[in-house]
């Protein structure tokens, strides 16, 4: 039980509004590719996650990635570590206002003839600002019920979706996208904000950890694989956006009008839950007042969207190659000064391979800051 509650920490992390944005960037790139390119991007980010439960289990004391990067590369690189977490965090706030406001409108658009995405996006900031003002105990609890009834959702989708999935559908082949899936496949993938709570669950039995870090990881790599097949195998370069909205004339209007409730409460609470996780962050360990902290959190993703980044998959795609690149990178730096300390030593192929995985990172992160502000 201990073993299943950690997979289902991690799991639980990593599947959530990323999700949404797979068969689109599978589509953006030609279906095999997009899908050797998850397989991949799924491999790495396994790795990555099995390096960064490594630091945990060799730190004493527990901390979050911050802190962690304190530990072992000092302050000033710590204050990247930082950095990178309030543009991860303010970016993902900002695709929650973004996707949330797509769902409310396909809820309401047939009933309400002046509903507007951005009337929409305007009472998610509203509405989330209104919450986050007041301490909560169950968020975590509700965001959890709520993503396994979006996970019950997608299944029950996909199941549906095959008998209606044409070959076809899977052709097209364009590498020159290759790096357009990128950042939103990390975006989706990542969940190494929880490893510290995993290890906590499963203590340090550096087995069972690892193996709950592979298994809750690769899960949601699988059901993202599932997801992708069935909507694009039924929509081809039809697919929406956030995979919902083009499937009303497949799947009908009651199983889309579902499936958008579901995913605005399971979008909505994870907003709740990531914007009270920021403001604790900014009030207890920056020292910040708790009313900065409200302000930061609820008014700064919104200015964001009047600003006009109101794009759902640049914007994930951002976040995931920004923040989740410069975080891998923070973490292998960690392992390998841990590995140095420890009086191992490192062959050319080393340096080798962490030099390419850099230079992917910084590719990838250039690539998403020309499509986010060109």
């Amino acid at each position: 039980m201990k073993f299943l509650e950690a997979v289902l920490i991690l799991s639980g992390m990593i599947i959530g509004v990323g999700m949404f944005g797979i068969p689109f960037s599978f589509v953006s790139v030609g279906f095999w590719l997009g899908a050797l390119e998850l397989l991949v991007i799924a491999g790495a980010m396994t790795w990555l996650h099995l390096l960064y439960g490594e630091v945990v289990l060799k730190t004493p004391q527990p901390h979050r990635l911050p802190g962690y990067v304190r530990t072992h590369l000092g302050k000033h690189t710590a204050w990247i570590s930082w950095a990178s977490a309030f543009f991860g965090i303010l970016g993902s706030l900002l695709a929650y206002i973004v996707v949330g406001s797509i769902f409310l409108h396909a809820v309401f658009q047939n009933v309400w003839g002046s509903s507007s995405e951005f009337f929409w996006a305007v009472a998610v900031a509203v509405l989330g600002a209104i919450v986050t003002l007041f301490p909560l105990k169950r968020e975590a609890f509700i965001n959890g019920v709520l993503t396994t009834l979006l996970i019950v959702f997608i299944v029950v989708l996909t199941l549906f979706l095959f008998p209606n999935v044409e070959v076809k559908n899977f052709s097209g082949f364009k590498p020159q996208n290759v790096f357009v899936p990128y950042g939103v496949f990390l975006f989706a993938l990542a969940g190494g904000v929880v490893i510290p709570d995993l290890i906590t669950v499963l203590g340090k039995d550096r087995g069972r950890a690892r193996w709950a870090i592979i298994v809750g990881t690769l899960v949601p790599a699988i059901l993202y694989f599932l997801f992708a097949f069935a909507v694009v195998g039924v929509l081809g370069r039809a697919v929406s956006e956030e995979a919902v909205r083009g499937l009303a004339p497949i799947a009908g209007g009651s199983l889309v009008l579902f499936g958008s409730i579901v995913g605005f409460l399971a979008v909505f609470t994870s907003f709740i839950v990531l914007s009270m996780s920021f403001q604790a962050l900014m009030n207890l360990d920056l020292g910040l007042s708790r009313t900065f902290a409200w302000l930061v959190a609820s008014g700064v993703p919104f200015v964001f969207y009047l600003m006009g980044f109101q794009n759902f998959i640049i914007v994930i795609g951002a976040v995931g190659a920004i923040a989740v690149g410069v975080d891998s990178a923070l973490i292998i730096l960690m392992q390998h000064r841990l590995h140095r300390t420890g009086g191992g030593f490192f062959p050319w192929f080393s340096y080798a391979w962490r030099t390419a995985i850099f230079s992917v990172i910084a590719a990838g992160a250039l690539f998403e800051l020309y499509k986010l502000f060109g």
